[in-house]
């Protein structure tokens, strides 16, 4: 199995132990049962920093380097004057 590095192209569904991450990282992700990319994007800063061994800078990292997902809040259209 080849392993990808991370990026923010990458699909939510793809599974990080398909990706190349520092072994620090690797550890505490499967350590928490964190499986997709989409977990570790959704997740907010708070829940990954509670992580054994996942501190500022790693988490600093996942987000630089997986991007994180945006949920743009439902706004009704505005109607021309």
């Amino acid at each position: 199995m080849n392993e990808v590095d991370a990026a923010p192209e990458l699909p939510d569904d793809m599974l990080i132990d398909r990706i190349r991450f520092p072994a620090r990282i690797r550890n505490a992700l499967n350590e928490a049962g964190v499986k997709t990319v989409g977990e570790i994007r959704e997740a907010p800063d708070r829940a990954l920093l509670s992580l054994q061994n996942l501190g500022k800078g790693s988490l600093s990292y996942l987000r630089k380097t997986l991007g994180r997902r945006v949920r743009l809040p439902l706004r009704p259209a505005r109607r021309p004057d």
